[in-house]
């Protein structure tokens, strides 16, 4: 497979990636019914009426796929561009990675412990059922609040940023689309740490939406420009 093959495959993958994160933002919105507090508060779940739960499960299925795994191979096409550009190259692929791997176990976990929770909840006695809602939430809490609103948006938000600063060199508006990125997941994560859910909240909104949005455009990118890397490598 020769370079311009490799760019185009990338491209077309980094272009999946966006179409099918978006089709995981729309699968969990839908499966509650477009209750958007949700995302604010899982356990309200449990008082919303004809929940899909296995629309729900495939929201989270996609979810690993569209916001993560399939960005791996602009990970490293963005790595090999960063080469002869910064001695942070490592640093930054690593928190991509670090990105990438954390986000899919976490909505790996969640794609197994919504449905499982929910499906117990219906035959489970008074008593049980306020275990499983701890649970449930507890779960909730402990993938959005830790892993994906704490640490991911840290380490993809560092990425983002990074790589967005030497992207812009060559590619002025692509390259302040990735900084913009990286900043929302940014004050997403510092939001979350600092326990401002307002600032928080409204990050990780802009983020799911914007995220995508990068990836589609960072494809056809790919597509069109024969030298967003360097061809001489």
């Amino acid at each position: 497979m020769n370079y311009n093959q490799h760019k185009k495959i990338v491209g077309l993958i980094t272009i999946l990636s966006g179409i099918v994160a978006f089709i995981s933002y729309f699968l969990v919105a839908a499966a509650v019914n477009f209750n958007f507090d949700f995302f604010s508060n899982p356990v309200i779940i449990f008082s919303l009426e004809n929940v899909n739960i296995s629309m729900l499960r495939w929201s989270m299925i996609t979810d690993v796929f569209g916001y993560y795994l399939l960005l791996l191979p602009a990970l490293y096409f963005i790595y090999d561009w960063l080469k002869d550009k910064t001695p942070w190259k490592n640093l930054l692929t690593f928190c991509g990675t670090s990105y990438i791997l954390i986000g899919a176990v976490g909505a790996s976990i969640l794609a197994f412990i919504w449905p499982y929770h929910l499906n117990e909840f219906t035959s489970a006695s008074t008593q049980q059922q306020e275990t499983i809602k701890l649970l449930f939430g507890s779960f909730s809490q402990m993938v959005a609040g830790g892993m994906w609103n704490m640490f991911d948006s840290l380490v993809g938000g560092i990425w983002w940023i990074g790589a967005g600063l030497f992207i812009k060199k060559d590619y002025r508006i692509l390259g302040w689309f990735t900084i913009a990125v990286g900043v929302l997941s940014l004050l997403d994560s510092f939001g979350n740490m600092l326990e401002i859910s307002a600032l928080a909240e409204t990050a990780v909104n802009l983020y799911l939406i914007l995220a995508p949005l990068w990836a589609i455009i960072l494809g056809i990118k790919l597509l069109n420009i024969t030298s967003f890397i360097n061809e001489e490598r």
